[in-house]
């Protein structure tokens, strides 16, 4: 009998599912992919590889996790490489958005009274 050689079946919208979950919880491991999203561990793969090659995550190493190169605004959801800042310490900490361009919930509005 031989191994099937057809390519997972990933869509767009599990390698952004996954890419989120990653950045939120700094962790890019096979088996965690496999269980946050339900999948296949040959699906949760070839999603880090996809995710690898996009620049995302960085290599796994043996049973490590790869690093995860990309971080998330807590407040607007923004998921980028650069303009983030880590406020807090230790357990209470909160990753935002450097600038207000960049941030679209951290700096709102005032606002108005329209008496």
């Amino acid at each position: 009998m031989t191994a099937s050689t057809e390519t997972p079946a990933i869509t767009e919208e599990q390698i952004t599912e996954a890419l989120t979950l990653i950045a939120a919880g700094n962790h890019a491991a096979v088996s965690a992919v496999q269980r946050w999203l339900r999948i296949s561990f040959r699906d949760a793969n070839a999603i880090l590889d996809e995710l690898e090659k996009r620049g995302a995550v960085g290599p796994a190493f043996g049973s490590r996790a790869g690093a995860v190169y990309v971080r998330r605004c807590e407040q607007c959801g923004r998921i980028g490489k650069r303009g983030f800042q880590t406020i807090g310490a230790d357990e209470h900490t909160v990753t935002q958005c450097v600038a207000r361009t960049a941030c679209r919930k951290r700096w709102p509005k005032p606002a108005r009274d329209d008496d």
